[in-house]
């Protein structure tokens, strides 16, 4: 008999919002189940009760027809079931080996001294048995997001895990590593693992998963085997409406540019790169990961210091290492890639994370404006359609879409001149994306320039006013609207043609 979870009748409140509505869930060894819904929708939620970190109202959780208890973290890790949270938890300076035994490393007899040599050929013996090539010696700072997912997986497995929850593996990932991810994912069902995968992309969905589980507001509203409904069943279930598509709204663009970058170079990042970005133009940069673009932004916004070259804001050359709160005061802001390790505070509320950057501008005599900092915040969540009990919730307990479009929204005020997005949509449903994706073009309309970092080639194309493919740090191409040559592209962020 295949092992299998069955959570009945689960019921979760917090406070006065109810999270878990009678929810009736189940996994079976061997196969992938899907759990999509918007953000907020109680995906997360349902999978912290069967991970021990949330206790249940009401309900029970079944192993095999008998019933267990999940109190803590570690009662679901005697039941064979480990999470992969979106943002990964190893340790840069340990191998792979060294993270995978983290917690319960194995000693040389009766010695304190940890025996290495026998750990990293249990860890290669696992990779081997799933056809991977990581060395079990290399030190976990120098894999890429795909290789790091991978030491993840295999240390849930090394710890007997039959079911493994993945929140948004997909999320940092190369195309190149999706589908070396999807090939694992494969071999793993076919050895009678079950994976609970929680994503927003349905191409991945339906290519991966065998069951989909659709919720909405706390309670399932679809829950079929994919080779019985659609992509478009799917997204309606999600949204309880027809999705309205985003279509680039056509713009002539001119004037000034706001921002121009000059030869610019940081040694082992990127190379002698030149661009502008004119007011109300929407520029994207794209490449795989290790293009460079975000130490670029990043020295734009003033967090970097480290380069050669010339920046230049507003007709004004840029001192290198002036800082992000003069960025901040000149009109400039900055979305990062990792919400929760630079993005928020987490303790603090949904009004302070967002007010945060504005507190400076908004003091009148000495005195802060409330009266500002309250409109700032209100039209913030209103335009965003961040689903928050209230502006005082603390922004730790939201959602990783909602958390992330916080992070968005702070910065839609008046004063915005340039906006720099790395990954905008990163962990974003597709309700949220269409929404964020019109926002992006209303400020463009109102004359902010926008320079994004995206590595969804779908995106790039259905954003961009212009595009800069880059390669190992060096610009490749650039593309004009309507002009865009997806197959090019492609090959340019893949190196195609260069020279190494």
């Amino acid at each position: 008999m295949r092992n299998r979870i069955d959570m009945k009748g689960i019921g979760k409140s917090f406070f006065a919002t109810r999270a878990l509505d009678n929810i009736d869930f189940t996994c079976v060894a061997g196969e992938v189940h899907a759990l999509v819904g918007l953000n907020g929708a109680g995906k997360s939620t349902l999978m912290k009760v069967l991970g021990g970190v949330y206790q249940m109202d009401e309900g029970v959780i079944e192993k095999n027809g008998q019933a267990i208890e999940i109190a803590v973290p570690s009662d679901a890790g005697k039941a064979g079931i480990s999470m992969i949270h979106q943002e990964l938890s190893l340790i840069n300076e340990l191998t792979v080996a060294g993270n995978i035994f983290l917690g319960h490393e194995l000693k040389l007899g009766a010695t304190p001294f940890l025996d290495k040599r026998e750990m990293a050929r249990r860890v290669k013996e696992q990779l081997d048995r799933f056809g991977l090539t990581l060395d079990p010696h290399k030190p976990v700072r120098e894999l890429n997001s795909g290789e790091k997912q991978i030491v993840e997986i295999i240390r849930a497995l090394m710890s007997d895990s039959w079911l493994i929850v993945m929140d948004e593996p997909t999320s940092a990932l190369s195309e190149e590593d999706k589908d070396r991810l999807f090939e694992f994912i494969r071999r793993m069902k076919a050895e009678g693992i079950a994976i609970i995968y929680i994503s927003h992309h349905m191409p991945e969905i339906f290519g991966i998963a065998e069951q989909v589980t659709v919720m909405r507001d706390g309670v399932i509203v679809l829950s079929e085997r994919t080779a019985r409904t659609s992509e478009e069943n799917v997204i309606h279930a999600m949204t309880g409406e027809a999705l309205e598509h985003f279509v680039k709204p056509h713009k002539e663009i001119g004037g000034d540019a706001i921002l121009s970058v000059e030869s610019l170079s940081k040694k082992g990042a990127y190379d002698n790169i030149s661009l502008d970005v004119r007011r109300g133009e929407i520029v994207v940069m794209t490449g795989l990961r290790g293009c460079g673009a975000p130490e670029l932004a990043k020295a734009i916004f003033g967090l970097d210091s480290d380069y050669t070259g010339q920046i230049s804001y507003r007709n004004e050359a840029l001192k290198p290492g002036r800082g992000p709160s003069v960025s901040v005061r000149d009109g400039m802001g900055l979305v990062t890639e990792n919400r929760d390790k630079n993005g928020i505070l987490p303790a603090l509320s949904v009004r302070d994370n967002i007010a945060l950057p504005f507190l400076d501008k908004a003091v009148r005599g000495g005195i802060i404006d409330a009266r500002r900092i309250e409109s700032v915040v209100t039209n913030a969540i209103r335009d965003t359609s961040t689903k928050t009990s209230s502006p005082d919730q603390e922004i730790r307990f939201l959602s990783g879409g909602n958390k992330q479009k916080i992070c968005f929204s702070r910065w839609l005020d008046e004063d915005l001149e340039l906006l720099l997005l790395l990954e905008p949509t990163r962990g974003i449903d597709v309700h949220a994306k269409a929404d964020i994706y019109r926002i992006i073009e209303d400020l463009a309309e109102r004359g902010v320039g926008i320079l994004i970092l995206s590595y969804e080639i779908d995106e790039v194309i259905m954003l961009a006013d212009r595009v800069l493919t880059m390669y190992q740090g060096a610009s490749v191409s650039e593309y004009s609207y309507p002009n865009f040559e997806k197959d090019q592209m492609l090959a340019d962020m893949a190196g195609a043609g260069q020279s190494h």
